[in-house]
């Protein structure tokens, strides 16, 4: 009984203290059940119950979590590449981006992975706010040129390597039930490594198949533009979380995934998540201390794709 109920006051937390200024999530743990509330300061602990309906909380400070974006065949290339430059063939873990006149200025993110998906054609796996929105936070019209690298790397619509195809719908504000900040571009040119990832030589690649679950206290890997291969440790992978995308617009998104930081900065979003050779989910938002990774299931059901 003690587990369900922990969950129910788990919701009821979430309604009560998400709206909160200063409140970044919420989760809990089954044993001992207590519940978990994430601040972006310490000055807010004063707004913070001891308990919820008779179950114990704990806080913990981890920063305001922002976006990241800025305002089996393995491939060696000839010699090592600047995942800020223009790579061909296009990879995981490098660039990318829309144009700035589409964007309203310059922005970089991260290619995550070249999957397949609709049609049996291969498509560029990358976050929404990577290749889907404008720096308001609003959808960009579907066929938008997706170009890599990003314009903040000096890319423009001359590097043009895919044209905006889905994208999972991310609604705004306190009654928004989000799971997953992804999308795909369909690919456009001919030179691109399904599945691969380039690896922290800047020269060879690893590759991604299939998908797996993580547990608190795994170790999982990410391949991103700014700061290249890195490795962290699981934190949380059931928290609900509060993201802004902008000065005035957040996001709910629940079920996520927590990698103690350092792990990612600004630019990374987009990443490519793995443990041992295996898909766990793209790197999204972070703060000083954690990174936020939504998961494989969502991403996948929620585009149609295969990895």
């Amino acid at each position: 009984m003690q587990a369900s109920n922990i969950r129910e006051v788990r919701k009821r937390a979430e309604e009560m203290l998400l709206p909160l200024e200063g409140v970044v999530g919420v989760s809990h743990r089954e044993d001992p059940p207590k519940i978990i509330v994430y601040l972006e300061h310490e000055k807010y602990k004063d707004r913070i119950p001891d308990k919820i309906d008779g179950f114990k909380v704990e806080v913990i400070v981890v920063g305001k979590i922002k976006a990241l974006s800025l305002l089996q065949l393995e491939y060696t290339y000839n010699q090592s590449v600047s995942r800020t430059a223009k790579v061909r063939p296009i990879v995981g873990g490098i660039s990318l981006g829309v144009p700035e006149e589409v964007y309203g200025g310059k922005m970089a993110g991260t290619l995550g992975l070249v999957v397949q998906g609709p049609g049996g054609y291969h498509y560029i796996l990358s976050n929404a706010h990577v290749i889907a929105m404008n720096s308001k936070a609003q959808f960009l019209p579907l066929g938008t040129a997706v170009i890599q690298p990003g314009s903040y790397d000096g890319g423009s619509v001359s590097d043009k390597v895919g044209e905006l195809y889905k994208y999972i719908k991310i609604v705004f504000g306190p009654k928004g039930k989000n799971y997953a900040d992804a999308a795909i571009a369909k690919i456009t040119i001919d030179s691109y490594l399904v599945g691969e990832v380039l690896d922290n030589d800047n020269q060879s690649t690893y590759t991604i198949s299939g998908t797996t679950e993580v547990n608190v206290g795994d170790t999982v890997r990410k391949s991103g533009r700014t700061t290249g291969v890195t490795y962290g440790n699981v934190t949380d992978t059931a928290a609900t979380v509060k993201v802004w995308y902008t000065q005035s617009k957040w996001a709910v998104f629940y079920d996520q995934i927590l990698v103690s930081q350092p792990f990612v900065e600004s630019g990374d979003s987009g990443s490519p998540v793995d443990k041992d050779g295996k898909f766990v989910g793209l790197v999204f938002a972070g703060s000083s201390n954690v990174a936020v990774v939504c998961k494989a299931k969502y991403v996948i059901d929620g585009l149609g794709i295969s990895i």
